[in-house]
């Protein structure tokens, strides 16, 4: 039994299999298909160094296109660890996804680990705004816990006084020793930005002293109007940006509340 279940799915795994030379070197399709149908192929090149394995070059511009931003964020960390794990890469200048210098003792072994990579980059598409969006939250959250601990009351989704009880925030802060409230609104579309404008507009005309924040999640600027944050920084709306400095942005806040934390 244990034979002939070896030999099915050796006829499985392999049956699809086709390798076909080119001028390059060989272009690999496989029998794993992604979501439209299409089979996952790839290209092994000759090089001076061994041989590369590459993609087609097509599936990340694709991610793009369809607004599935891969630079930064939840995608990006997601991407550049899944591809690590194949030992990849992917190349920003050209978009393919590569495994370069690989001498030809290892070039089997390394196929399967870049096919592996390849079919689990496809999970990319499937990860919702809402998930991404709740990644942004959890990370917040998690610098805020990390530099002041129990030295900040942490409230989410409620206003922060209640005169502004039409634009509740995502996380309020209040600190244990003093300082006033502050109000942060986690930016990651141009809808959320302009939430966080209405806010602070509205802050102008009421007996509030709330500090407002709008985090902006990172400096690609996924989903954000450039016209809408420009209309946002004329008037003054306080915008640090949140990926690559997460310590600054929490200090940031905490001196816009004037609190007093160590």
């Amino acid at each position: 039994m244990s034979i002939q279940l070896e030999s099915a799915l050796c006829s499985a795994f392999c049956g699809g299999l086709e390798v076909h030379p080119i001028s390059t070197g060989y272009a690999v399709s496989t029998a794993f298909r992604d979501n439209s149908g299409d089979r996952i192929s790839f290209y092994i090149e000759k090089s001076a160094d061994g041989f590369d394995l590459v993609d087609g070059g097509d599936f990340l511009p694709d991610l793009i296109a369809r607004d599935i931003h891969i630079e930064a964020g939840m995608r990006g960390d997601l991407l550049t660890a899944i591809l690590a794990e194949g030992l990849a890469y992917w190349d920003r200048d050209t978009f393919e996804i590569r495994s370069d210098a690989i001498a030809e003792r290892d070039l089997s072994q390394r196929s399967i680990g870049f096919l592996s990579a390849l079919i689990r980059v496809r999970d990319l598409a499937l990860i919702t705004r809402e998930r991404v969006k709740s990644a942004f939250r959890e990370d917040f959250l998690r610098e805020i816990g990390k530099r002041y601990g129990d030295q900040l009351e942490v409230e989410e989704n409620v206003a922060p006084a209640n005169d502004l009880a039409e634009f509740p925030a995502d996380v309020v802060l209040r600190s244990k020793t003093g300082g006033r409230p502050g109000a942060v609104y986690l930016i990651n579309s141009s809808d959320k930005l302009n939430e966080a404008l209405l806010a602070w507009q509205e802050l102008e005309h009421v007996d509030a002293n709330v500090a407002m924040v709008a985090v902006i999640e990172d400096s690609q600027f996924h989903n954000i109007s450039r016209k809408r944050f420009q209309r946002a920084q004329n008037r003054r709306l306080p915008m640090p940006i949140f990926r690559g400095d997460e310590a600054q942005t929490i200090s940031f806040i905490v001196k816009e509340m004037k609190a007093e934390v160590a």
